[in-house]
This record gives C-alpha cells, structure tokens and sequence, in this order.
C-alpha cells in the first residue's frame, strides 16, 4: 500500500467537504547590501479548506494608528501542491470569501515517509 498516496488523498478529499479558493498576497524581505528590500508576489490560486479550531474570542489591540480586531482561532489545511510560508521574512495574506481577510502565522509540513503530503496553517483572522 503506498501510504503516502492514501495520505495525499485524504487530505484532497478533505479539503473538498468543503473548499476555499485562495490567492496569498506574499511580502518577502530579502537582503540586498547592508539592508533589505521588500518583494512582492501573488502565488495562487490554491483550493484550500479553512476551519474555526477553537472558540477563542476576538481580540483588540491598540497601537499607535489606531484600533485592530484579531482572531487567532482559525486554521487551513492544503495538499501538497501549495506554496505557503510564514516567518520573520515574509507575510502572507490572503482574502477568504465569506470567512474574511486572513494572514498565515505559522506552517506546518504534514509528512508521511519523508515526503510532503499536505500543510496545516495557522491563521490570524485581521477585521
């Protein structure tokens, strides 16, 4: 049995009870000289399936231009097909219809026999 097929099918059929197409609007810093320059780019679309993981309430914080509403209680699974990162060096950002604006916070390899065969991300629902 290959299991990492049977994997990869799992989580295809998952995603599928109930879809989400996405397009991530990428920011990555990346060196140049002394400093840094910021690149943009638009990796996508990928079919994805976003859930609510916990029932965690809605957060405001405060900073210096104003007021910003979070939620960190949501998560997205996609198939291995999907470029998606997270770290100090880049932001994605994505708009999901009917769930909202969302920015991944962390990623997650799923990884069957030392190969790749779907991601879990943490997101960060911005309003």
């Amino acid at each position: 049995m290959d299991f990492v097929k049977v994997r990869k099918d799992h989580i295809k059929w998952n995603i599928q009870r109930n879809p989400t197409d996405i397009t991530i609007s990428r920011t990555e810093k990346k060196r140049v000289g002394g400093g840094f320059d910021e690149a943009e780019s638009n990796p996508g679309p990928f079919t994805v399936r976003i859930y609510q993981a916990s029932t965690t309430e809605t957060k405001e914080t405060n900073g210096v231009v104003g007021a910003k509403q979070t939620n960190d209680s949501w998560s997205m699974l996609a198939d291995s097909e999907a470029d998606l990162k997270s770290g100090t060096n880049v932001e994605d950002r994505f708009e999901a219809g009917g769930y909202g604006h969302f920015v991944i916070t962390a990623v997650r390899p799923q990884i069957v026999m030392n190969q790749i065969v779907g991601y879990q991300a943490d997101l960060e629902r911005v309003g």
